[in-house]
């Protein structure tokens, strides 16, 4: 068996400058009783202006280690070095994934110290080894393999399984908002059909609860969903964004190839733009309209001392957030 000291936590952390990994790091570091004393963070390197890292630099308990995740031998001399209680594991969706997530799995399995380890996935209804979701194939393939490769094995495991992202939106306050005139664009017609969508910190807020129970996970083998607290059509995203920025936003119902072709413009790779396009459809058709697990529910409003309060929060607080950094419209610069 694998022993754990509850009071001398420490933790290794694949993901750290993500959205969901930064607020996981966040949360760990902030536990005040002392049972945290170290947060490993895994990156590809250590060096550099990303802002991600910098802010990882600051914390006293984190250690920045370069590790290249796709080499076995890499990830073996991290586990050499350090005796880990508990993993994160968070990547974007890349060709390669795969093997860079089994090889972590495999480093965790030959651990002998770490006892426990949360995956993020994607929407449970798009993990599937014959999904049209590219990504989603990736996840199921990985999810097995944590399967297959933990039945005779003392590592405990929770897969959290995400809504549609607020912070994909972003991808509305930098680049069509901006416009003249201020649009957003998807292809979804039904501009009432809602999303639970939810913040990515939440998510890591739930992960990092997760990681606190790592003497005594409660929800081994368990695909949990995260969502937001309600849902959100792009009707009711057109209206925040209209209200906060003080002006007319309108939207536009594109085609799926139009979307792509944008997303490929600002910075996708092809493939994975496709891929992500298929959640319009499943939005149209209420397939992103569900809560999250009762579980993740509970994470949420569980509070260190006991005390119960919710900390989820809404599309309208994550626009008035974001809405003020949209560049002006070109024409109102003049």
């Amino acid at each position: 068996g694998r022993d754990i000291n509850k009071h001398n936590m420490k933790f290794v952390i694949v993901g750290s400058t993500g959205n969901i990994g930064s607020t996981v790091v966040q949360v760990l570091s902030k536990v005040t009783d002392g049972s945290v004393t170290k947060i490993t963070a895994l990156t590809r390197s250590g060096s550099g202006d990303k802002p991600g890292l910098a802010a990882l630099k600051g914390i006293d308990v984190v250690d920045i280690v370069e590790c290249d995740l796709s080499d076995p031998a890499s990830l073996a001399s991290v586990f050499k070095d350090g005796e880990f209680d508990a993993a994160f594991l968070c990547l974007s969706n890349f060709h390669g994934q795969v093997t860079v997530e089994k090889n972590f799995i495999d480093a965790l399995v030959a651990s002998v110290s770490c006892k426990y380890l949360v995956k993020i996935g994607t929407v449970r209804c798009s993990t599937a080894i014959d999904s049209v979701v590219e990504y989603g194939r990736f996840h199921a393939e990985i999810e097995n393999y944590l399967e297959e490769n933990t039945k005779s094995d003392d590592l405990k495991w929770t897969v959290l399984s995400p809504n549609w992202f607020m912070s994909n939106h972003l991808g509305d306050v930098f680049g069509t908002l901006p416009l003249s005139p201020s649009i957003i664009a998807y292809p979804v017609t039904n501009v009432d059909a809602g999303a639970n969508i939810v913040d990515p910190r939440e998510i890591g807020t739930v992960a990092a609860k997760l990681l606190l129970q790592a003497n005594d996970p409660k929800h081994h083998a368990r695909k949990l969903n995260v969502s937001g607290p309600e849902s959100v059509s792009m009707s009711m995203v057109q209206t925040l964004f209209a209200e906060a920025l003080g002006r007319d936003v309108l939207y536009v119902n594109c085609s799926t190839e139009d979307w792509v072709a944008g997303a490929v413009k600002s910075g996708f790779p092809a493939w994975l733009a496709k891929a992500i396009s298929h959640n319009f459809n499943l939005w149209e058709d209420g397939g992103l309209s569900f809560p999250s697990s009762p579980e993740v529910i509970d994470l949420l409003n569980e509070n260190d001392d006991g005390s119960t309060s919710s900390v989820r929060r809404t599309m309208s607080e994550w626009v008035k957030e974001w809405a003020p950094r949209s560049p002006p419209p070109a024409s109102s610069t003049a």
